[in-house]
């Protein structure tokens, strides 16, 4: 009899949480894959490959590369927008096709565009209209459930989609946004580039910067420049610096134009005092440029719901740059903060027991209420 009675209430416990138990699966399997090799995917053992096909997007004059993701089976999906990060493999990165095929198990409908600006370290504003473009592409699908959608964002491929989700042509057809290691204004971002230096209320610290980013997004970017001539010198100028010609590289600055010797003074600047002064000499076109690329101008306007994830320990973007954009929409109670300490950090050394309690236990738990709140939010 009692042997009759746990059953009975295990049964109506399982079909009570029946939803609840499947996220959770979901979730755990999702998790466990982030830090595994997409050739050992947990996630694919229990769940057959989705189907995945290429398409073109049609935009003015041109169209955008993407990869599809369809779960298999007949019916409706909530579909997903995955944005990759400044990677020169764009959309075929394994860690993003790894991830793709993974939502597309899990029962979402995933788009991954192939943004040439993102993966070059050369956004521009067009960038953003390619994402907007692709969510209007994805949203029409056959296979998509026709009650809203949502985008994922990685790292610096967060600023257009943040800019995209603003625009009053999707705004409203959005349910849920999901940024990893986003930032909130691209001045923060040089700062803590050049100076390792981040600070936003109580939170604040400084690392050993990698001058050597700094140096590569100027070399990509030289095209903000005004100056034909100052573009080709500042040019040479890197190509010598990173064959560590750094008198020769100093001495052909020498011929720079005003604006040239601006940029040049500001790329050399270690100093996180002198920021604010070399900032405000650069190129006004270079300060316009990082103004239409922050997500600060734009985030107001945004109805979605958000889930904000950042690792503690991100050398490229700090994660105060996560609190600001929580903050923003925060106070609609729109914004699910994650913060994973040490989370992306794989050292060759073996983990102390603290740091093994931060990174699997503190961060694996964070995460997995993300990806829960994330699969919640989108039935």
């Amino acid at each position: 009899m009692k042997k009759l009675i746990i059953i009975s209430l295990l049964v109506i416990t399982g079909i009570l949480f029946a939803v609840q138990i499947k996220r959770g699966f979901l979730s755990i399997l999702i998790l466990v894959d982030s830090i595994r090799p997409p050739e050992k995917t947990l996630m694919g053992r229990f769940f057959g490959n989705p189907l995945v096909s290429k398409v073109l997007i049609p935009k003015r004059n041109s169209t955008i590369s993407a990869d599809l993701y369809a779960p298999k089976g007949k019916g409706k999906f909530f579909p997903l927008l995955l944005i990759h990060g400044a990677d020169s493999l764009g959309n075929k990165n394994e860690q993003v096709v790894h991830l793709a095929n993974n939502l597309a198990r899990a029962g979402f409908l995933v788009l991954v565009p192939d943004l040439e600006g993102v993966k070059t370290f050369h956004i521009r504003i067009g960038d953003a209209e390619d994402v907007l473009q692709s969510f209007q592409y994805l949203s029409s699908h056959g296979h998509a459930a026709g009650r809203g959608g949502g985008m994922i964002g990685m790292s610096f491929g967060t600023g257009p989609m943040l800019l995209a989700a603003a625009d009053s042509r999707i705004r409203d057809k959005l349910r849920l946004l999901v940024t990893f290691d986003g930032y909130y204004d691209l001045r923060n971002v040089m700062l803590f580039g050049m100076t390792g230096v981040y600070e936003y209320g109580r939170y604040h610290g400084m690392i050993r910067p990698d001058a050597s980013v700094s140096w590569m997004l100027a070399y990509r970017n030289l095209d903000l420049l005004p100056s034909l001539e100052d573009r080709n010198m500042l040019r040479r100028i890197i190509e010598k610096r990173n064959r560590y010609e750094i008198a020769d590289a100093d001495i052909l600055a020498k011929s720079l134009h005003a604006e040239g010797r601006a940029v040049y003074a500001f790329l050399l600047n270690n100093d996180a005092k002198l920021f604010p002064l070399r900032y405000e000499k650069l190129p006004h076109r270079v300060r316009e440029y990082v103004y239409q690329l922050s997500p600060s101008r734009a985030i107001a306007y945004i109805n979605a719901y958000c889930i904000i994830i950042h690792a503690m320990d991100d050398d490229l973007v700090p994660y105060t740059e996560s609190i600001r954009l929580a903050d923003t929409v925060g106070n609609h109670g729109r914004a699910h903060l994650v913060l994973l300490p040490q989370f992306m950090h794989w050292e060759s050394v073996e983990p102390s027991v603290g740091d093994w309690s931060k990174r699997y236990v503190l961060g694996g738990w964070r995460f997995f209420a993300a990806i829960y709140d994330m699969i919640e939010q989108s039935q």
